[in-house]
């Protein structure tokens, strides 16, 4: 929020002046989503802000006349959200995060950086829509790689943490994230059971290599949200959601958390270590 507020004052807005930001929060119960958007449609804005696929579905379907910007989201098109992103049309503009391919990166990146790691376990949402295309390109990787794909479906807090301890028998050599909000609430829980297995973790959402993820890497999270009031500007002056391109990102954050490395007995390239933004000693 702090990032949305920062490109809201960039755009010439002041917040208690020319603008009202009301936040709506979760607090990690993905569940109470579909409620909260309910929430702020009757509330009547001028603009919803969102983050995610499932919540820009939501949006959606909540709404067809409240202008949407959805901060970050994959599949916008392939998920029927928007009809492209050159002309989203209707009342929906944002911006992209390109999950599927950036997926195909870090699985890249966790055979660069672990290259005797020949078994990964990928935890996915079966409900999110962006997953079959997550799972296929990943897949297509891995196989080019030599590196064998356990699939674990987890849907909601409950499932994710038995498929997790469903792997304490016979641990794998990594974990990657597949990508869904349900991923980034929980991942304080994945990064503390992975650790306890002595599992290193390839994490997509800003924050989880310095919580103890071994690599995060993804979009530039924070940035989209500092970007997303470029959007929410536009269309406070008068433009049409549907007119606005949405956009692809830009900036990507690779980092690396090498006091992770070295609790599991790892040693990460160097080739990995000079190409980090970040890397936590």
């Amino acid at each position: 929020m702090e990032r949305l507020r920062r490109g809201m004052a960039e755009n010439g807005q002041k917040e208690g002046i020319t603008f009202q930001l009301e936040v709506l929060y979760a607090d990690r119960d993905t569940t109470r989503v579909p409620r909260l958007i309910h929430e702020a449609v009757e509330s009547r804005p001028a603009v919803i802000v969102v983050g995610g696929l499932l919540a820009a579905q939501q949006a959606r379907d909540a709404t067809r006349t409240i202008p949407i910007v959805v901060a970050t989201s994959s599949d916008l098109v392939d998920a029927g959200v928007v009809k492209s992103y050159s002309r989203p049309g209707g009342n929906i503009t944002g911006l992209n995060d390109l999950a599927d391919e950036l997926a195909v990166k870090r699985i890249e990146l966790l055979h660069e950086a672990l290259p005797k790691a020949s078994r990964v376990a990928l935890l996915l949402n079966p409900q999110f829509p962006a997953t079959t295309k997550i799972e296929r390109r990943i897949r297509g990787a891995a196989d080019a790689l030599s590196v064998s794909v356990t699939r674990l479906d987890a849907a909601d807090a409950p499932s994710l943490l038995r498929a997790l301890d469903s792997l304490e028998k016979s641990p794998p050599d990594a974990l990657l994230a597949g990508g869904d909000s349900l991923q980034v609430q929980m991942a304080p829980e994945i990064i503390q059971r992975m650790s306890s297995m002595r599992v290193p973790v390839i994490h997509f959402w800003p924050g989880t290599a310095e919580a103890g993820a071994l690599i995060s890497h993804q979009a530039d999270v924070l940035h989209n949200y500092q970007r997303a009031a470029y959007y929410v500007n536009r269309i406070l002056k008068g433009a049409k959601p549907g007119d606005l391109p949405i956009e692809q990102p830009t900036r990507y954050e690779l980092v690396v958390n090498k006091k992770t490395a070295s609790a599991l007995n790892l040693a990460i390239p160097r080739s990995i270590l000079l190409r980090a933004d970040r890397v936590i000693e």
